[in-house]
Parts: structure tokens; C-alpha cells; sequence
């Protein structure tokens, strides 16, 4: 197993992995170049609660939903957006417990991708989720990219 830190695009400032997001949660994924799978430790704290001591299911649905579409990207080599996804939880999360995060990819179906993931305690299962992504085109993927650079420190011309 060679784990090697995937990267976001420059200026990004996705919530789940962008350390430039001053809001986001930064963080760390990793590819797995040998089986193709992507993973991530995270550790909530209390900042990250829905009822006390416990993690905000949206939160961990996000890093699964993150670690499945970098699955994508990292097989396809393409930018992927989000059809559907799907989470169950078959423990709560608590904070200040370390969690792996880890998805792979299953069936491909022209442009659509099924990809996996699952939240781990030690080899204890805490919740799966499933998801089907589009890969776009580069022409899209393009048209995107030039949205959003922007030079550092500048607000988003997004709208």
C-alpha cells in the first residue's frame, strides 16, 4: 500500500478538504495507488455536534460524499459531480474519536460512476454510504476551472 496526499485544485476552497477554507473542516485525503481506494482520518470536536458529544450526521455524510467523488476523480482522472448519494448509520459518531473514511469505486456505466464508502472506529462499521457521480467533460471541466480561479485573497465570481 502506497498512500500518497491528494491535492486540491489551486484557489479551491472546498469545505471538506480545502485548508484555505477558514469555515471548512481541512481535511486530509489520501490515494491509495496500489487497490484505488482514497481514505481519510478525521477527528470532529465539539464545534462539529448536532446533540451534544455527538457528530452532525451532515458532517459525516459530507467526508464520505468527498471521499467517494475523489475515488472518482482519481480513477477517471476527471472531475465528477454528484447524482445521487445515500448514507446509513448503523452507530452514532462521537467527537474526539479518531474515524477512517474510505471509498472506492464500483460499476461504470458510460459517463455515470457507483462509488462506496464506509466510516470506521478501530474495525468497527459506523456508517456506509453509496453514491452515483457523472464524470463531465474536459470542455465543462474548462468552463468551470476559469469560473472560479481567481488570484488569492479575492472574493469568488460566483453568484
Amino acid at each position: 500500500m502506497t498512500l500518497r496526499r491528494l491535492r486540491e485544485a489551486p484557489g479551491s476552497r472546498c469545505f471538506v478538504c480545502a485548508p484555505g477554507n477558514p469555515r471548512g473542516l481541512a481535511v486530509p485525503l489520501w490515494y491509495d495507488d496500489a487497490d484505488g481506494h482514497v481514505e481519510a482520518t478525521v477527528r470532529f470536536d465539539e464545534l462539529h455536534c448536532g446533540a451534544p458529544t455527538y457528530v452532525h450526521s451532515g458532517l459525516a455524510m459530507a467526508v464520505l460524499a468527498e471521499a467517494m467523488a475523489w475515488a472518482v476523480v482519481t480513477t477517471t482522472g476527471r472531475i465528477a459531480i454528484t447524482l445521487a448519494s445515500s448514507t446509513d448509520f448503523h452507530r452514532p459518531l462521537r467527537v474526539d474519536v479518531p474515524y477512517l473514511a474510505r471509498a472506492e469505486i464500483g460499476q461504470v456505466a458510460g459517463t455515470d460512476v457507483r462509488a462506496s464508502a464506509v466510516f470506521r472506529a478501530d474495525a468497527e462499521v459506523l456508517a456506509t454510504a453509496t453514491g452515483t457521480f457523472r464524470v463531465i467533460s474536459e470542455k465543462t471541466a474548462a468552463r468551470l476551472r476559469a469560473r472560479v480561479s481567481r488570484p488569492e485573497g479575492t472574493s469568488s465570481n460566483l453568484p
